[in-house]
């Protein structure tokens, strides 16, 4: 049987670069079906227009079993749930915070095109941010275009809830793909021209320093004033980053001041299925949480033949 909800949605586009992302909020009510059934056809959303798919196989995962009473993770410190306005701009270029590298890890499999990393820094608790926040980034040595100068900042979305991966408030993810360039006429990598920070992040090592900025960023913060709300996320590649806190904070920690019951959609656009990020943490949400999340992810390889549902 079919549930069709009347709902204001709030609607999330980021793309795999950062700085191109937008929140809108639909203020129409919009039919959104979900099933209690396990892999059978979805309702298409009705958001009043139509989405295509050229050359791409899309995995819509409509699972529904029953519910898993998984106990979720508790966080600390509660004080970073008192805040009133989220942090911004705490350390700036002149005046960056010292963070430490904690961990780097490849996060695609081999057939990926290019490499992905899931990066943890350790700030120590000294510069707190919300989910959906940003970080900047300065690599280090000298900015070719100013000698004298150090690099321009680079932002990345974080890729982690205010808790960080180890649940103490004390550390920020980022979720960085390696920039390379390679030659058109020779078919070779040029390190000439290869992107300085995101080199710079995937080859840190554990105890590395990191200079960072900010947080910045107020338009992508999840809107937690309707705990029933129903939330559509779309992303490219490594623009998943901020949905990754999105949901952690929905569905993997215990939050006391935020315990989502609403229904939360997942677009996600990669080359091949060795190019899905954190893949593993959503589909345990979809096994636990089958009636509040739902995802499609799609890529141009053919391989998800028999997951993919009508519609």
């Amino acid at each position: 049987m079919a549930h069709a909800l009347a709902v204001q949605v709030s609607l999330f586009v980021q793309s795999e670069a950062d700085g191109s992302l937008r929140r809108s909020r639909l203020k129409s009510m919009n039919k959104i079906g979900y099933h209690d059934k396990s892999w059978i056809s979805c309702t298409p959303l009705d958001l009043k227009s139509r989405i295509t798919y050229s050359k791409c196989q899309c995995k819509i995962v409509c699972m529904s079993v029953q519910q898993a009473n998984r106990r979720k993770v508790a966080v600390n410190p509660p004080e970073l749930e008192d805040a009133k306005e989220p942090p911004l701009h705490l350390y700036k270029p002149k005046e960056p915070y010292t963070a430490t590298i904690r961990s780097v890890e490849r996060i695609v499999g081999p057939g990926a095109p290019g490499e992905t990393c899931h990066i943890v820094i350790n700030h120590g608790g000294n510069v707190p941010y919300w989910e959906g926040q940003s970080y900047g980034v300065i690599p280090p040595g000298e900015n070719p275009k100013k000698p004298g100068s150090p690099h321009n900042v680079r932002l990345y979305s974080i890729a982690s809830t205010r808790y960080g991966d180890s649940f103490d408030g004390k550390t920020a993810s980022l979720c960085v793909r390696r920039a390379v360039y390679y030659d058109p006429e020779t078919g070779k990598e040029d390190p000439s021209k290869k992107g300085v920070c995101s080199n710079f992040l995937c080859d840190a090592k554990p105890g590395d320093k990191v200079q960072l900025t900010g947080p910045s960023g107020k338009v992508m913060l999840l809107p937690e004033d309707d705990p029933t709300a129903t939330h559509i996320m779309i992303a490219t590649g490594t623009g998943v980053a901020p949905y990754r806190g999105y949901l952690r904070r929905m569905f993997m920690e215990s939050v006391t001041t935020f315990q989502f019951r609403g229904l939360s959609w997942l677009f996600l656009g990669v080359a091949n299925t060795d190019s899905l990020l954190y893949d593993q943490e959503f589909s345990n949400y979809l096994q636990d949480y089958p009636n509040n999340f739902s995802s499609q992810q799609g890529a141009e390889e053919q391989e998800w033949r028999k997951d993919v549902c009508a519609g």
